[in-house]
């Protein structure tokens, strides 16, 4: 079975090419070529590309990645849902572009987040606090329920990129339309720091959200959960739980790269299921491939 990477990222250091707003410059490099690298030695066969912040709407980049190497990549989309065309923006880059997903960060429902892109992520916690017109939309609004609505007529996920206070939004989405598949990015934001399965609160909560069939999780982002170094062996009860709750066929693996590099590399982050004792390797193939094949299609 194919090694797929479910959730990854590419973004170019080019000004004159690429640009990127002020003060959003990536502190690792996530060049396509690296990439490629990376996941030759891993012997990773494809990864989904998930529309990178630092670019913001303009998929350029991504683009150029799927076009030259359609064997080895997909993408999922990221747009502005506070454009009046956001669904005509999602029907583009999934009838004519290809993409295979789209993306919701909350984050892009913050009245002004566009206009200030040129603040620190710090910078416009603090600017939010105190302007009036800034204010966090919640996204099962209008806007949020067009384009997830969109996404199941299109036959794409949407990603949620959420921590657990959001989890009420999405549960909402997923019931109010059911035909969409989603998927909860980062283990859903959830810390190991907060207990242990079955006295994590936020944890729970997103095992109670396995209660809908069309929702997917992914077991990616590592170092996010953990406390520890790589192989983050704190998180595998967590692992544990999320195949017991879900079933291995609704969840995938992903590196989250370029951030691994700094977090004891890809080929190493490639080995962390494997890792995991007292996983059978049906469970194995489908976290490390399998459902992300059939949820994104074959890669070859």
């Amino acid at each position: 079975m194919a090694k797929i990477d479910s959730h990854l990222h590419v973004w170019a250091l080019d000004d004159e090419r690429y640009p990127m707003p002020p003060g959003r410059v990536p502190n690792v490099p996530g060049d396509v070529d690296r990439l490629l690298a990376s996941m030759d030695e891993a012997e990773v066969d494809g990864a989904l590309i998930v529309q990178p912040i630092f670019h913001g709407f303009d998929h350029g980049y991504v683009n150029e990645a799927i076009a030259a190497h359609p064997d080895r990549f997909k993408g999922m989309a990221l747009i502005n849902p506070q454009r009046m065309d956001a669904v005509d923006q999602l029907d583009h880059l999934v009838s004519e572009q290809g993409y295979r997903g789209v993306r919701f960060n909350p984050a892009m429902w913050v009245y002004g987040v566009i206009e200030h892109l040129s603040l620190s992520p710090a910078e416009r916690t603090e600017h939010f606090k105190t302007c009036a017109e800034c204010q966090m939309q919640h996204i099962d609004d209008d806007a949020g329920r067009a384009i997830y609505e969109k996404a199941g007529e299109l036959g794409v996920p949407v990603g949620f990129m959420v921590s657990p206070k959001f989890f009420d939004q999405v549960d909402t989405l997923l019931r109010d339309l059911p035909k969409t598949p989603a998927i909860i990015d980062h283990f859903g934001g959830c810390k190991v720091a907060d207990g242990a399965p079955g006295s994590n609160a936020d944890f729970d909560a997103l095992l109670a959200l396995a209660k809908h069939p069309q929702l997917r999780i992914k077991v990616s982002g590592f170092v996010g959960p953990s406390d520890e170094a790589l192989p983050h062996k704190d998180t595998w009860p967590m692992v544990k739980a999320l195949i017991d709750a879900y079933g291995a066929n609704r969840l995938m693996w992903g590196t989250d790269f370029p951030w691994i590099q700094s977090h004891g590399g890809y080929v190493e982050g490639t080995k962390i299921i494997d890792q995991i004792p007292d996983i059978s390797e049906g469970d194995r193939d489908q976290l490390m491939g399998g459902t992300a094949t059939s949820l994104f299609g074959s890669w070859s």
